[in-house]
C-alpha cells in the first residue's frame, strides 16, 4: 500500500520521508507518532509522539495533541490538512505540573493517507 510521506523540521533537525503510526492507548483512544529518517541516516527513527493519553471523553475523530515540547506540531498538522479544528483544551498532568493541551478534530481520511497501515495476510 502506497502512503504519502512528508518532511518535517523540529528544533533545527530535519527529518525526511516521514509518516504517522496510528495506535491505541489502553483506554481505546487514538495514539499518534511520527516516524521517519533523521537527516542522512538510513535507519527509520521514532521522531515524535504527537498525542497524549487522557481520561476525557473524546469523539472518534478527536485526539489530544502534546504540544508542550513541540510547539509547531499543530500548525504543521493544519498545513497537512489533518487537523480541522481545535474545539477545546484539557488539563493534563505532565511531570509535576498541569498543562492545557488542545483537543483537535482530525480528518481521519487525510491522516490515513500519511499513515503506515499494516495489512495482515492470512495463511491458507
Amino acid at each position: 500500500m502506497f502512503i504519502k510521506t512528508f518532511n518535517y523540521e523540529s528544533n533545527c533537525v530535519r527529518y525526511r520521508d516521514c509518516y504517522f503510526d496510528i495506535g491505541e492507548y489502553v483506554n481505546k483512544k487514538m495514539s499518534l507518532d511520527i516516524y521517519g529518517y533523521v537527516e542522512d541516516d538510513e535507519n527509520i527513527s521514532h521522531i515524535s509522539q504527537v498525542t497524549t493519553n487522557v481520561s476525557e471523553e473524546l469523539a472518534e475523530n478527536q485526539i489530544v495533541i502534546d504540544n508542550d515540547n513541540n510547539t509547531n506540531i499543530i500548525s504543521f498538522l493544519l498545513d497537512l490538512g489533518i487537523v480541522k479544528a481545535i474545539p477545546k483544551r484539557v488539563a493534563v498532568k505532565k511531570a509535576d505540573k498541569m498543562v492545557l493541551l488542545p483537543v483537535a478534530e482530525i480528518d481521519l481520511e487525510t491522516l490515513k493517507q500519511y499513515s503506515y497501515v499494516e495489512e495482515l495476510k492470512y495463511a491458507s
